[in-house]
């Protein structure tokens, strides 16, 4: 059930509103990155409130301002010396990306400071109104880049090489604005942002770069404020467990690969083709146009089983394709790994068969299809399965699994 909003309601009582519910979730004894800016100040009230209340926490601020107003408000403060580690980080966001819960962040001076503190959290809770929110990063606000001050000309330079309009940030006395570890900021726009973390990663590789404003699969939960009340919407990265895998299956034809390439680029998670896990004689086999037994099956899902507990012992999430057809299949590949879920793409036999005759370059035939649909035992409810009808393109199938994956949560 959502909080309703008191009549008349501005946007800050309603910012405050979201700051107060974030703040819920700090419990004793925890490390708290406190963040900077006007919806951060709502935070450190509300924090502060909580501390007058008896609950004990520290805080690691991530800017001058920051550390100034928690002293005054009475929050206890601390350091990376002593903890290495942060429970959970608040701070707001210039945009947040529906479904995945990326970021744009860094209006101001601590954008490097912010970084740091993020990506040292357990948590990352963003408190925002509902303005912030976009279906592409990139769609309002520029992604603020972090670079040294010498030779930013160049910087500046290979920057628009990577297709952004990129500006020199000035102070209101019209000087270069001086980041808070004194650097420069180039504001950049690239327009909506069909990958971001593909985009972070050539950002990244630009010398003369120090950070960039894409925060890319860190968010949740994030907290908004609109005029029917707060919402809370969770990342699809806790879907039910961490790390969260994804297994996308269907029949062949079905555009897993592509599917799967989409999430990928779009949550920033690591993805592995399934296919290429089959031995070489299960290979031959299907370039033959012989179907595979389930003896002959057997090694490949080992395979695929031992990639998804890779990702788990390394604590990463991670989405791979495999037709896992039968129940018993999805059995062996998935079992009792509760951070596993299953994504089904479901079609018709007519358009799955148009898509198989149009294929090249894959040893799976369009003559073997009638035996995979033959085979085939659809997921159950039991397995709490992601059914999704395709026909859509690529990227529309893409969303509506992240729209499913972290769905808004009402706040009572």
């Amino acid at each position: 059930m959502s909080t309703a909003a008191p009549a008349g309601a501005d946007r800050d009582a309603l910012k405050r509103a979201a700051a107060d519910a974030a703040a819920e979730l700090v419990r004793d004894g925890m490390v708290v990155g406190l963040g900077t800016g006007s919806t951060a100040a709502f935070a450190l009230e509300a924090l502060a409130r909580r501390c007058r209340q008896g609950l004990r926490f520290v805080g690691i601020p991530t800017s001058e301002q920051t550390t100034a107003r928690a002293t005054a408000l009475g929050i206890p403060l601390t350091s990376f010396a002593p903890h290495r580690h942060i429970d959970l980080t608040f701070d707001g966001a210039d945009e947040v990306e529906r479904g995945t819960l990326n970021l744009i962040k860094g209006p101001g001076g601590p954008l490097l400071h912010e970084k740091i503190v993020a990506s040292n959290s357990r948590r990352l809770a963003i408190i925002v109104d509902e303005a912030k929110l976009v279906d592409r990063l990139g769609t309002r606000a520029p992604v603020p880049i972090e670079v040294v001050a010498f030779g930013m000309e160049a910087t500046r330079t290979r920057l628009d090489g990577l297709g952004a309009d990129a500006n020199l940030r000035v102070s209101a006395a019209g000087e270069p604005f001086v980041t808070d570890s004194g650097n420069r900021i180039l504001d950049c726009n690239f327009g909506p942002i069909a990958d971001p973390a593909r985009l972070e990663e050539r950002i990244g590789r630009v010398v003369g770069v120090v950070e960039s404003g894409l925060f890319i699969g860190w968010a949740g939960p994030v907290f908004v404020a609109d005029a029917a009340g707060v919402h809370r919407l969770e990342s699809p990265h806790t879907h039910r467990g961490a790390p969260p895998i994804l297994v996308v299956m269907g029949v062949s034809g079905a555009g897993k690969s592509t599917v799967a390439k989409e999430l990928a680029a779009r949550l920033g998670w690591p993805f592995e083709e399934g296919d290429w896990l089959h031995p070489e004689a299960n290979v031959a086999k299907m370039h033959a146009g012989i179907g595979l037994t389930d003896s002959d099956r057997q090694p490949w899902f080992n395979a695929v089983a031992a990639w998804i507990d890779g990702q788990r012992a390394k604590g990463q999430p991670g989405i791979i394709t495999c037709s896992a057809l039968k129940r018993s299949y999805r059995d062996m590949i998935i079992g009792d790994r509760p951070e596993v879920r299953l994504v089904y793409l479901r079609g018709s036999r007519v358009l799955i068969a148009g898509r198989l005759a149009g294929r090249q370059e894959h040893f799976m035939p369009a003559s073997l299809l009638p035996s995979q649909i033959d085979i085939l035992e659809e997921p159950g409810p039991d397995e709490d399965p992601l059914i999704i009808d395709i026909g859509p393109s690529a990227g529309q199938l893409a969303d509506e699994i992240i729209r499913l994956l972290g769905a808004s949560v009402a706040i009572v």
